[in-house]
């Protein structure tokens, strides 16, 4: 997403300063003996990825994948991966659909923690590579938690929220919440919940562009309380030490609040 004003100022002649691609939600970075891939969507593209790169070498990884979509028409790749599942003896693929009928004889439903164990039984062994819309992503983070999952154990990459390795297990003893001072609105956090999330699940409108932790654009006052922010460059010492944070990859560690 570009910088608000960035494509109607944008004129022929202009020179841009680009970056070659970042972030370390990849196989080479975070490398294990037995990923599990799990995306929602069009999240499965970064895990399709992962996936094409480790049967190109013919790895011997031990590689669970799963994909839900709403429809089996809206599975993406569904003839390649079906087809990688059959020449390689080390890749099991499975698909979940939230909405289908009869026609439809694999798993059904939306995922939840016996789904998982059903489809993945030795989860607990594996190291997972999630990627899909926030909503999914919330409802896995919180299946993990559940299940006791290692943080090392689990990676994400979200599109719509933030893009960072989640603490599965926080060190926060009781529940977290923000309230936004200005509003008068005080939010009970879900597990693995940014200040980005809990403003949108409040109604409350925090500018955004990257989502990444690196533009800033969705820097915010923090008045009071702990976050623990993944960022990725988007604020200087001068502005932390001023209180921002950037509310995209900050996470309550209890009770904050905000200048909103």
């Amino acid at each position: 997403m570009f910088p608000t004003g960035f494509t109607t100022n944008l004129r022929p002649g202009h020179d841009i300063e680009i970056e070659g691609p970042i972030g370390h939600f990849n196989f080479d970075d975070l490398p294990c003996e037995k990923p599990l891939f799990l995306s929602g969507g069009s999240g499965i593209t970064p895990v399709m990825s992962m996936l094409r790169a480790l049967t190109d070498r013919a790895s011997g990884h031990d590689i669970r994948f799963i994909h839900c979509a709403r429809t089996a028409g809206d599975i993406a790749f569904r003839s390649e991966l079906e087809a990688l599942a059959a020449r390689f003896s080390n890749v099991d693929v499975s698909f979940i659909c939230s909405q289908e009928g009869s026609a439809w004889q694999g798993p059904m439903g939306r995922i939840d923690g016996p789904m998982l164990l059903r489809l993945a039984p030795d989860l607990h062994q594996r190291t997972s590579y999630v990627c899909g819309p926030e909503p999914f992503m919330q409802t896995v983070r919180a299946c993990f938690a559940e299940s006791g999952i290692a943080a090392s154990q689990y990676h994400e990459e979200s599109f719509g929220g933030a893009s960072n390795s989640m603490p599965l297990q926080s060190a926060v003893a009781g529940p977290t919440c923000v309230r936004f001072t200005r509003s008068g609105v005080e939010h009970l956090c879900a597990p693995g919940e940014t200040l980005l999330d809990a403003a949108r699940n409040s109604g409350l409108y925090i500018p955004t562009a990257c989502q990444q932790g690196f533009c800033g654009t969705c820097r915010t006052i923090k008045l009071s309380g702990e976050v623990a922010m993944d960022d990725l460059g988007g604020l200087s010492l001068e502005e932390k030490a001023a209180g921002l944070v950037l509310a995209c990859c900050s996470r309550p560690q209890g009770t904050v609040c905000l200048d909103l």
